[in-house]
Order: structure tokens, then C-alpha cells, then sequence
């Protein structure tokens, strides 16, 4: 495989992840809510499988880099942040987000264990909330040692997926502050 070949691998599933997380980390802001409803059931089922293909995605990332001669990343700077040769800050900020990325994917998995008590799920709901750290680390990332971020289409790619997780939280924020007579009038008429 030439060189060219894997930068371009590396970049384009380094982008897939990117906007595949995003998608994910979209739908987990946008489920908050009470009940359990269908609707929240397939919401659900689609936050869990944009984060496995993203994590997929990551993966294939992670592999093009390590193969790439250009990069210089390595096995040790893949896996210790800060210690890679190429741009360490910005790549170890990436190897940060994958930790981060594993460990929220990895209590997604764990979720009925710990939080079968209240104080195990506000413990899940936080560390699960570390998830949008890792999303805004992986963003930094891929910005400031993405080479090919200069391109407009790819800022613009930036600028969409910030812009689609920021009106997810917002609209998340929103709908948590609102009384429940804004949120569920229809329940709130009956119930009278």
C-alpha cells in the first residue's frame, strides 16, 4: 500500500469517526427524558450502534496512523500520551479522547449494573457524561493535527458537527429546565 493511500485511510476514518460521534454524542444529549417510550427505545438503539461504528471507525484511524511513515505516531505514542514526535501536544490530546471514548463506551455497556441504585446512576450519568469531554478533545485534535484542516470543506465538516452537538445540548438544557407543564401538556391536561 503506498503512502499516499494510508494518509488518505487514516484521514478519512479519522473524519468518519469524527462525524459518527458526533452523530452519537447528538443522540445521547437529545435522550434525556422520562419514560420509555419507543420512540426513546430507537433513539437509544441508534446512540448505540453510531457509537460502535464510530469506535469502529477510531480504530481504523488509529491502525492507518500507525502504518503511516509520514506520521511518525508509533506504537508507545499511540497508547502515552504526549510522546509522539508529530505535533505531541495535539496528538496526545487525541490519545486522550480514545481513552476517554473506550471508557464511556465501556460503562454504556455496564449501565444496568451500575446504575441498578440512585446514587449508581448519577455516578453512570456523570462518568457517561465524560463523553462530550472526549468529543471536544477528538475535535481540538483532529483540528490542530489533521493535515489536511486547512481545507475548507473539512473546517466547514468542523464547524457542522460542533454546531449539530451544540443545538443538541442546548435543546437537551432547554428541555430539562422547562416545567413539566411545557413539556408534557397533553399529560399535564389529563391529569387535572
Amino acid at each position: 500500500m503506498t503512502t499516499m493511500t494510508i494518509w488518505y485511510i487514516a484521514r478519512g476514518a479519522g473524519l468518519a469517526a469524527l462525524v459518527l460521534l458526533t452523530v452519537a454524542t447528538g443522540l445521547g444529549a437529545l435522550m434525556t427524558g422520562r419514560g420509555r417510550s419507543s420512540t426513546r427505545i430507537v433513539w437509544n438503539y441508534m446512540h448505540r450502534v453510531t457509537t460502535g461504528v464510530g469506535l469502529t471507525a477510531l480504530a481504523l484511524h488509529l491502525g492507518a496512523i500507525l502504518a503511516d511513515s509520514y506520521a511518525h505516531v508509533g506504537w508507545v505514542a499511540s497508547l502515552v500520551p504526549f510522546t509522539s514526535a508529530f505535533r505531541p501536544n495535539w496528538v496526545g490530546l487525541g490519545t486522550v479522547a480514545v481513552y476517554i471514548f473506550l471508557l464511556v463506551g465501556a460503562l454504556g455497556f455496564a449501565r444496568g449494573r451500575i446504575a441498578a441504585s440512585a446514587a449508581g446512576a448519577r455516578a453512570w450519568r456523570w462518568l457517561h457524561g465524560l463523553g462530550y469531554l472526549g468529543w471536544g478533545m477528538a475535535m481540538v485534535h483532529g483540528l490542530q493535527s489533521g493535515t489536511d484542516s486547512g481545507q475548507s470543506w473539512v473546517k466547514l465538516l468542523y464547524v457542522a458537527c460542533g454546531a449539530a452537538v451544540a443545538v443538541a445540548v442546548t435543546a437537551r438544557v432547554a428541555r430539562e429546565r422547562l416545567p413539566d407543564l411545557v413539556r408534557y401538556p397533553v399529560q399535564a391536561q389529563v391529569t387535572r
